[in-house]
């Protein structure tokens, strides 16, 4: 296939986000979009993970460029509050935590869970991120800074955005050369292989492109209804393992920024389901993600009503105004790229509003869509498509199983809650979960190696911790080795160095934060000066 005309079709966060790629990357290939006059966008959330950094730095977007301009504010840290349960908060810093295990720890992860079954008052689950990263003790105190020495500001750092606000900025500032056009697609030509000949619209307009790029949204008009392609449902009902279908949102602007404009995310564990709660400069967006199963409309109202008058007096909360229901549904389809036909974003797969891998999945498959098309100035052979599909797949499946893990483990007592916990069959074909639930191996001997290299998945350990999971326990801690060498019952002596030189980090990062700024001044300093 040799691909010198695109069309993107769909003007949300995805549709300019991928524009505005190609433009960047594929100077090569005549880059066109489409979007309907009337067509409500519904956006991909407002919070990001670190890897958005990698798409920023290829199309060379400073932060000063379009943070002050949509309202974003820096984010270091998932909180998570109730979810394992009630009463409990656990967070999941960004960073790799790896060269201050290597430091302080003379077995790595294990030190820190064998002295939690010993000490679990003073290791407690809580602990676990402080213990192994320094980014935790940022969002722990809330305060930021730039380039230092303890922590890696260019990687670690992600965004709180509203998305929809992100794509139009770069709709009218990062799009030179772009072909606009308006209106609604309704309908196609193919070819005797079935490729896509010919848009047509209800403007009468014969749109005619080597190939087309599907940010649809949920819609996923040119990937599943034009192209046919199956649609794999993630939600129980489907055979799946995920249980939310819907979210209620609602914006609440801040009454006093400097405490709540926060580095971090709040994801709080409610009734039915879960609040996630994203500072911005001047407000916050609040949603409450639960299962129709579940809930209904009125009563997730009546929820998210009680969260917002639990964190922010019922005063705000009476004066919150209309509430926002969005349906969703969790899932991919078994290809991204079909033909001539690609999806990106909402089109092609949607896991859930956890752990923000709506823009991730998003912006990860357009690098992945422009490396195909710059590899040989346009040619894309049918073997490069499926490499491209068989990646994405992987990837989704992935985030689809840490996100389980965030469900599987917890020990709250509503119906919900114990539902998910005990009736939900989780996928554990993958690499993630068999690495994070197995204790026996096909020889029945136990074993440590818990989620491999330390290098490959942070997020799982903090997640494991957090809900409660220790790969040890009192039987196991009178083997004679676990992971990386540890014997606890030898090595006392070795995990009081541990202990010593947690304690010594803790107060090293302590003190290293009383120099720094808060969050909200930090950026009224850098991103929001006069």
């Amino acid at each position: 296939m040799n691909i010198r005309n695109v069309l993107v079709v769909g003007g949300g966060t995805a549709g300019w986000m991928t524009a505005a790629a190609l433009i960047k990357l594929c100077p090569h290939v005549k880059t066109s979009l489409i979007e309907s006059p009337n067509y409500p966008v519904i956006g991909v959330g407002e919070s990001t993970l670190g890897q958005i950094n990698d798409f920023f730095h290829i199309l060379d977007l400073k932060d000063e460029m379009w943070m002050k301009e949509t309202g974003s504010t820096y984010k270091v840290n998932i909180r998570f509050n109730d979810f394992y349960k009630k009463g409990e908060t656990w967070d999941y810093p960004f960073g790799k935590a790896v060269p201050i295990i290597d430091e302080i720890y003379p077995h790595g992860w294990m030190s820190w869970f064998a002295l939690n079954l010993q000490q679990p008052e003073k290791y407690s689950r809580d602990t676990f991120s402080r213990s192994h990263n320094s980014v935790g003790h940022l969002a722990w105190n809330n305060k930021l800074t730039g380039e230092d020495d303890n922590w890696n500001y260019d990687s670690d750092t992600a965004y709180h955005m509203d998305a929809i606000k992100f794509g139009q900025w770069l709709k009218n500032n990062y799009c030179p050369g772009l072909n606009y056009l308006q209106g609604n697609v309704v309908g196609c030509e193919k070819d005797e292989q079935g490729y896509i000949t010919t848009l047509l619209t209800d403007n009468d307009q014969r749109l005619e492109y080597d190939l087309y790029i599907d940010c649809t949204g949920f819609k996923s008009l040119l990937l599943e209804q034009f192209m046919g392609e199956e649609f794999v449902s993630f939600h129980v009902d489907g055979g799946g393992c995920l249980l939310n279908d819907r979210a209620v949102t609602c914006h609440i602007p801040h009454e006093d920024p400097e405490k709540e404009v926060t580095n971090t995310t709040n994801c709080t564990a409610i009734e039915n389901g879960w609040v996630w709660d994203v500072p911005l400069w001047e407000r916050s967006g609040v949603g409450y993600v639960h299962s129709s199963g579940f809930s209904t409309k009125e009563k997730a109202e009546e929820d998210l009503h009680a969260y917002v008058a639990r964190t922010r007096g019922i005063k705000r909360a009476d004066n919150i105004g209309s509430f926002k229901h969005v349906p969703f549904r969790n899932g991919k389809h078994k290809r991204s790229w079909v033909k001539n036909v690609c999806a990106v974003g909402l089109s092609n797969c949607f896991v859930e509003p956890l752990e923000a891998t709506g823009l991730l999945t998003t912006h990860e498959q357009i690098i992945r869509l422009c490396n195909n098309l710059a590899g040989r100035d346009g040619f894309v052979p049918k073997i490069e498509v499926d490499m491209l599909n068989l990646v994405t797949d992987l990837e989704i499946e992935g985030f689809k199983n840490f996100i389980c893990a965030h469900y599987a483990f917890s020990d709250r007592d509503t119906p919900y809650w114990k539902y998910v916990a005990n009736e939900v069959d989780y996928d554990m074909s993958t690499a993630e979960l068999d690495n994070l639930f197995v204790r026996y191996s096909s020889e029945k001997h136990v074993v440590y190696e818990w989620l491999g290299d330390p290098s490959h998945n942070d997020g799982l350990r903090y997640v494991g911790a957090g809900m409660g999971f220790n790969p040890l326990n009192n039987h196991t801690l009178r083997l004679k080795r676990i992971q990386n060498g540890l014997s606890p019952i030898r090595d006392q002596h070795a995990l009081y160095g541990a202990s010593t030189e947690i304690d010594n980090w803790n107060q090293r990062m302590y003190d290293w934060c009383q120099t720094l700024p808060s969050s909200y001044q930090y950026q009224k300093q850098t991103i929001y000066k006069e």
